[in-house]
Parts: structure tokens; sequence; C-alpha cells
């Protein structure tokens, strides 16, 4: 086993699922605008980047590296926009693993551009992933009405950029340290995610939830803190690993969520909003299976 890459690959979906359990909390719960928290949250990402910046200097670098990084950065702020607007609309169980199916768009990218190989078992296990992913975002009442809630498909396209991204970010690493690569995406992802939404209203709500002690917490310890530790384990995989692979790995955050709303159960039903009906229960089991399989080819081959 690959431990420099598929630990990290593991820890971040881990990292990122406490935070999407918060994110939809913020979200949904305590009812906070969805572009205060854009601008929130693509605010922190580039102080970080400056802070980095400041600290170790800029690299001596090809401009091709940080312009993949910050291009990188741009898609992943764009799946976020998506991301965040969908967790305010749909439960969070069922949103999340249909955005985690880049691993797919990941896998034919690293091998098309950047010469990956890929065995037969790899393909097997990016399908078994993917697919228990896709399982456990299937709503029983949409498809027997034969069809599907147009915020999926948007999602799927958001996936699309992160595989991209995930590539981008794959190639900038070959020159960019971890810190350096967090730096110049963090300045990417502030750029579509949170420049946008620069504007006076936003900046007055964002200010009155700062202020407020009862919600400034949870958001500085979801958004601020969460995910950078969420990004360092991100980005240390996919220096170390195939991105092929890693994408499939950092696909496993539904896992790490079914999980944890099975435990807080109670919790999550009343603050969250989830659903825990005996047809959810199984179609999550069901998917958890699917994605284990396929974690456990991809961490022991």
């Amino acid at each position: 086993m690959e431990l420099s890459w598929v630990l990290p690959a593991i820890a971040s979906p881990f990292v990122y699922a406490l935070v999407t359990m918060g994110d939809k909390w913020i979200l949904s719960t305590l009812k906070f605008r969805v572009e205060s928290f854009n601008l929130f949250v693509g605010l922190v990402q580039l102080s970080v980047a400056i802070s980095i910046l400041l600290i170790l200097g800029i690299p001596d670098v090809p401009f091709s590296s940080i312009a993949n990084a910050v291009a990188g950065g741009l898609l992943w702020g764009v799946y976020l926009i998506v991301l965040f607007w969908a967790l305010k609309r749909e439960q969070m169980g069922r949103i999340v693993p249909v955005s985690q199916t880049s691993p797919v768009f990941a896998a034919i990218l690293g091998v098309v551009f950047l010469s990956e190989h890929l065995e037969w078992w790899g393909w097997f296990a990016v399908l078994l992933v993917v697919g228990g992913a896709a399982l456990v975002s299937a709503d029983p009442k949409q498809i027997r009405s034969g069809g599907f809630s147009k915020i999926y498909l948007y999602m799927f396209a958001a996936a699309a950029l992160v595989g991209l991204a995930q590539v981008l970010l794959k190639t900038s690493s070959e020159d960019l340290n971890i810190w350096h690569n967090m730096s110049f995406r963090g300045i990417g992802l502030f750029t579509t995610l949170a420049l946008p939404f620069l504007r006076t209203s936003v900046i007055k709500d964002l200010g009155v939830f700062l202020t407020n002690r009862k919600t400034v917490i949870p958001i500085l310890l979801t958004e601020g803190i969460g995910p950078i530790f969420g990004n360092a384990f991100l980005l240390l995989a996919l220096a170390n690993g195939p991105v092929s692979l890693v994408s499939a790995l950092l696909g496993t955050r539904p896992i790490f969520l079914l999980v944890l709303t099975l435990i807080f159960a109670p919790i999550a039903k009343r603050a969250l909003a989830e659903e825990f009906t005996r047809a959810d229960i199984i179609t999550k089991v069901v998917s958890t299976a699917a994605v284990v399989g396929g974690v456990a080819i991809i961490s022991l081959a």
C-alpha cells in the first residue's frame, strides 16, 4: 500500500465530510445566505494563499505550473458555487455522492493527458466507487416519475470540472510544493467563488453573521480551519499518487458522510434535514459497500 498518497487521499474526504455537515447546517438551519457564504469561503482561501506567499515567497518555477494551479482553483470555485447552492435545496446525503463522481472524468483525463495507465482492476475500482456514489443519490420518487432533478445534472457537470481541476493540480505539483500549490489554487478559487459576490449587500450580511457569537464559531471551524487540513491532504495525495486513483479515493466522501449521519441520526434528521426511511438506509448501505470495495482494490493492489 502506498501510504504516501493513500492515507492522505482517505483523510481528505473524511475531513470534508465533517466540513460538508457543517456547511449544510449553516446554509439550511442557520439560514446563511448562499452568496455571503461563497464570499466568506473565498476570502478564507485568499487569506491562506496570501499568508503562504508572504512566508514562503514566490516560487521560481515555470509560469505554466502557476497557471495550472490557478486554473484548478478557478474550476474548483465554480464547483463550490453549484455545491453550496444544491446543499441548501436538497438532502446532503444525496447531493454529495453525485458531486463525487469526478473520478471518472479524472481517470479518463489522467490516461489521455498524463500518460497514466490503468489496469482492468483500476477501471473496475473506479466504476465501483462512482457506481456506489451514483446509487446513493438516486431518489426512488424521481425514478418512478421517469426523471431526475436538474440539480443533480448541474452537480454532474460540476463534478466534471473537478476532474479537470484535479488533473491541472496534479500537473502543477510537478514544480510546486504542496503549500505553493495550495496558495495559487486558493487565488483561483477566490476569483470564481467570491469575487462575483463582492457587493455591499453581501458584505453587510456577512458582517452580521460574523459578529454573532452563535454563528461565527461554526463558520470559522467549518470553513476557516477544516478546509486547510482537507486541502493539504488532497494536494499531498495528488503530488505523490496517480491522479486517476487518487481521485477515486477522494470520491469516498459519501462513505464518511453516511457513517457520520447514521451515528448522529437524531441530530442529523432535525438539524441537517436528512431522511432515514428504510429505502434510504438500504440504498445508502448498498452503495457504501460498492464504494468501500473500490477503495479496497485501489489501496491494496
